[in-house]
C-alpha cells in the first residue's frame, strides 16, 4: 500500500522503492533518502546532459501521470542546473474537502444585490436623468437602466472567473466555484470575486496559464462594455455643464480616468461639442469598475493574478523582489487598502510556484505576459493625480 487509509502524511517505504524504480526510467539517482516522512531523491540526466525543454516536459508529465496512483505529488526543483541535477521530493496527495456551495449562491446572489443597489444610484442620478431622459422618464426606465449596469458589470466578473475556473478544470487543477464579493454600492458594487485553487498546478505552464487566463477573459468583455457605454453616453456642451453644475451642485464630480477610457474616446471625439464633454452612462461605470478590478489583478504581486504569471516566468527570488516593486507602485498609485491587504495576506510576497519549477514556459506566454501588464497600465483608474503626486 503507498498511503495509508487514513489520508496521514506517512509514506510507506514499499512507495519509497516504487519511486526509485520509477525514476530510474529516466534518470540517474544520486542520493535517496526519507526526509520528514517524505520519500527525496537527487537526480540527474543520463551523464549530467540535459534534455531539451519539450523531452523535459513529457518526462516530468509522464512522472507526475506514474506517480498518481501512489498518491503522491512530485515536487521537482533544480540542484544544479549546469549538471543537469534536481532535487525531486514525493509529498502526499492533500485530498480536498468538499466544498460547501451555498456560500458561493449565497455571496453570488448578496453581490447581485449590491450591484443592483448601485445601478439604481447611476439609475435615479438627478443629473442623469435630465440629460438622458429629457422629455420625462418611467419606473421602466429606471429598472431598464439598472439591469443593464447588473448585466454589464456581472458580465465582466462572471467572465473573469470563469476563465481562471475553466482553465483550471482544463488543466486538471481543481477549485472551487467563484466566490463573489459584495462591496459598496457607491463604487459599483462589488470588489471582485475569486475561486479556491483546492490543488497546485503541475508546472510553470499550468501556472501562467491559470493566472492570466481570468484576467484577459474578463478584459474582452470589458472592452465591449466600455465601447457599448460609449454608445449609449451623451453629448454636453461648455454651455450645459455650467447649467448643470448650477442646477446641481457639488453632484457632478469626475473619476479618475484610464488610458484606455481616453484611447476609446479618440474615437468618439466628432460627438463632443467643442468645450464640452461626454456624460458617461452607467454601462460606462460598469466598465470603469471592470477595469479597476482587472488591473488591481494583474499587479506581479505575491497570488495576484498578474503574480501567478509573473512567477511562472521568474523563480521565487525575482518573483519576491519585483513584488516589492510592484506593491510599492501600488502604494503610490493611490490604492493603500490593497496594498496592505496583499502584505497582510501574502507573507511579505511569497509564492509557492508549481508542482515542477524547472520546465521554461513558452515564448508565446511570455508575450501573453507581457500584453497582460500593458492591460494593467491601460486599465488603472490614476488615483495619484487625487493625491496630487505627479
Amino acid at each position: 500500500m503507498a498511503f495509508d487509509d487514513d489520508q496521514s502524511s506517512v509514506i510507506t517505504y514499499p512507495t519509497f522503492t516504487e519511486l526509485n524504480d520509477i525514476l530510474s526510467l529516466h534518470f540517474e539517482i544520486i542520493t535517496s533518502v526519507l526526509e520528514f516522512g517524505m520519500p527525496t531523491f537527487i537526480v540527474r540526466w543520463p551523464a549530467g546532459v540535459v534534455e531539451t525543454n519539450e523531452r523535459q516536459d513529457e518526462v516530468f508529465k509522464e512522472l507526475t501521470e506514474l506517480t498518481k496512483p501512489l498518491k503522491v505529488w512530485p515536487l521537482v526543483r533544480w540542484k544544479n542546473k549546469a549538471d543537469g541535477e534536481y532535487f525531486i521530493r514525493f509529498v502526499p496527495i492533500q485530498k480536498p474537502g468538499p466544498s460547501n456551495k451555498k456560500i458561493n449562491y449565497a455571496l453570488f446572489v448578496t453581490t447581485l444585490s449590491t450591484i443592483a443597489i448601485a445601478g439604481l444610484l447611476q439609475a435615479t442620478s438627478p443629473i442623469f436623468l435630465t440629460l438622458f431622459y429629457p422629455g420625462g422618464w418611467t419606473y421602466l426606465d429606471i429598472g431598464f437602466v439598472t439591469i443593464t449596469f447588473m448585466l454589464a458589470l456581472m458580465g465582466i466578473i462572471f467572465t473573469h472567473e470563469m476563465g481562471h475556473y475553466l482553465m483550471c478544470k482544463r488543466k486538471g487543477i481543481e477549485a472551487s466555484l467563484p466566490y463573489f464579493i459584495p462591496g459598496l454600492p457607491q463604487i459599483g458594487g462589488t470588489f471582485g470575486a475569486f475561486i479556491s485553487q483546492k490543488s497546485p498546478p503541475n508546472n510553470r505552464e499550468e501556472l501562467i496559464d491559470m493566472g492570466l487566463a481570468g484576467p484577459l477573459a474578463g478584459f474582452a468583455v470589458t472592452l465591449i462594455v466600455l465601447f457599448a457605454g460609449y454608445l449609449m453616453s451623451v453629448p454636453v456642451t461648455a454651455q450645459e455643464l455650467i447649467a448643470i453644475e448650477e442646477a446641481f451642485p457639488g453632484q457632478s464630480g469626475e473619476i479618475p480616468t484610464p488610458i484606455l477610457f481616453i484611447l476609446i474616446g479618440f474615437l468618439f471625439s466628432d460627438f463632443i461639442p467643442a468645450g464640452g464633454t461626454l456624460y458617461m452612462h452607467p454601462v460606462a461605470f460598469a466598465a470603469w469598475v471592470g477595469m479597476l478590478v482587472t488591473a488591481l489583478n494583474l499587479f506581479p504581486i505575491a497570488q495576484l493574478d498578474g503574480g501567478h504569471a509573473l512567477r511562472a516566468i521568474v523563480g521565487p527570488r525575482w518573483h519576491k523582489q519585483v513584488g516589492w516593486v510592484a506593491l510599492l507602485l501600488m502604494l503610490l498609485a493611490g490604492y493603500y487598502l490593497m496594498a496592505i491587504l496583499i502584505l497582510f495576506l501574502s507573507s511579505g510576497g511569497d509564492h509557492p510556484g508549481p508542482l515542477n519549477d524547472t520546465v521554461r514556459i513558452s515564448n508565446g506566454r511570455i508575450i501573453a505576459f507581457v500584453l497582460a501588464m500593458i492591460i494593467l497600465v491601460v486599465c488603472i483608474p490614476p488615483l495619484w493625480r487625487i493625491f496630487g503626486l505627479f
